[in-house]
């Protein structure tokens, strides 16, 4: 992936904080796999799995611990912790678009709107009553934002976001396109075999520092408050139902589900594809494997499976007997 920045090796150490092993004056211009990577571009190794792409890679340096440093021959950063130190470097050589402020001509904004001089409204933004929108925050084409919502400093929100009324948005937070957030939950009540709609009357308060994926949900409270704390990461098409409410710390992985009214603490971790059912707690620190169905609270922190690795479809239908067998003489 090349940049157009442009860095020393004895500047990149120093600004990451890692100690240099090799020729502090080369110059490196990107960063990339172990396996793509090229003379002038620097990459990084923090898994055990990666070692056979070590001795191969063309990369003018590498982002490693001392362990791994042992093994490679050419142009090391050493650290601690080289997928932190790797994240780092990759906002070097992120290349920001250039942001113009100021309101688009094409966008509807309406008179009690509050519009901070230096946000930037980008064409096809609808801005609804009473909204307010703070100082360098980015508006992308096509959101909408609905009345009495709230986007705090210097979030950005992409294309064709859904923003709907009376929801608070923190700083510095940022929601890929697609993202809805504040639509009604699933709340109906049956009445002689047709649905009675329950409106849901909460909003959808959002901490500071959250990062949304594309096309990821979050409805808003029912009665009450849909919650998420600061430091929040949610990846792609997650949903987040109605009531919920989300630890600080706490990161969700592509195509989760979180039913209505439950908790999670802080600093947890869902896998890709959880499932959590409605109306329980989950406390801090707990980490969910992937494709686990949780059905009732975790009260400890510590790490939780339900899914099974792949196996051929024989040898499943042996373990589910075997599981079933087993689980009759626990009850027992």
């Amino acid at each position: 992936m090349s940049s157009l920045k442009s860095f020393k090796l004895s500047q990149l150490a120093e600004i990451l904080g890692a100690e240099l092993e090799g020729d502090p004056s080369k110059e490196i211009n990107g960063i990339n796999t172990l396996e793509n990577s090229l003379d002038q571009e620097v990459s990084f190794i923090a898994r055990e799995s990666y070692l056979t792409k070590l001795s191969t890679t063309k990369a003018g340096a590498v982002i490693c611990n001392t362990d791994y440093s042992e093994l490679f021959t050419g142009n090391k950063l050493i650290c601690e912790n080289p997928y932190l130190t790797y994240a780092r470097c990759t906002e070097l050589f992120k290349e920001k678009p250039a942001i113009k402020t100021g309101i688009s001509s094409l966008a509807a904004i309406e008179d009690t709107a509050i519009i901070s001089d230096t946000a930037s409204i980008g064409n096809f933004v609808t801005v609804s009553a009473n909204a307010v929108i703070e100082d360098e925050v980015v508006l992308m084409p096509g959101v909408f934002i609905g009345e009495g919502s709230r986007i705090g400093k210097g979030s950005i929100i992409y294309a064709n976001v859904s923003i709907y009324d009376s929801v608070n948005i923190g700083e510095e937070c940022i929601l890929h396109s697609g993202v809805v957030i504040g639509s009604d939950g699933l709340g109906f009540a049956k009445d002689n075999g047709s649905w009675t709609k329950i409106e849901h009357l909460g909003e959808v308060i959002i901490g500071a520092n959250v990062e949304i994926g594309s096309n990821s949900t979050i409805d808003r409270g029912s009665i009450g408050n849909t919650l998420i704390g600061e430091n929040v990461k949610i990846d792609n098409q997650v949903h987040v139902a109605h009531n919920v409410v989300i630890g600080s710390g706490t990161a969700i992985a592509g195509n989760s589900a979180i039913a209505g009214s439950t908790k999670i603490g802080k600093n947890c971790t869902l896998a890709g594809c959880s499932a959590i059912v409605d109306n329980i707690e989950i406390s801090d620190e707990v980490h969910i494997t992937a494709m686990s169905l949780i059905t009732k609270s975790i009260k400890e922190s510590g790490y939780y499976s339900s899914g099974t690795p792949f196996m051929k479809n024989s040898e499943w239908k042996k373990n589910a007997v075997a599981f079933k067998r087993l689980h009759g003489l626990i009850k027992k």
